[in-house]
């Protein structure tokens, strides 16, 4: 089990990322697609979780952007969309446009 309080020892090539920590190595995310969203992604990822909170998250069974979206992480590429429709670049602001997206087909 990882006891560190951060992600020091990110490691990898495209498209993967892993955490090396006393010779333990574990999977912390792949980015199929070079859009820009890795260093957004790891940058929210160090700033708001340990270690052993996101594995455990992994652990039970959430993909890698779920974990970040429980915390409120929004990519860029949804970040983009949201501002070009007026919507606030949050979560909140994600769900208000499915919702009216949504409900324009109905």
């Amino acid at each position: 089990m990882f006891v560190a309080a951060n992600f020091e020892n990110l490691t990898g090539r495209d498209p993967y990322v892993f955490y090396n920590h006393e010779g333990e190595r574990k999977f912390v995310a792949r980015f199929k697609h070079r859009t820009g969203g890795k260093a957004d992604f790891l940058r929210f990822l160090r700033k708001n979780f340990t270690p052993a909170e996101y594995f455990s998250k992994l652990e039970q069974g959430l993909p890698p952007l779920k974990v970040l979206e429980e915390k409120g992480y929004v990519s860029p590429i949804v970040k983009k969309v949201l501002k070009m429709r007026g919507y606030p670049q949050t979560q909140a602001g994600f769900a208000a446009m499915l919702a009216d997206e949504t409900g324009k087909d109905n």
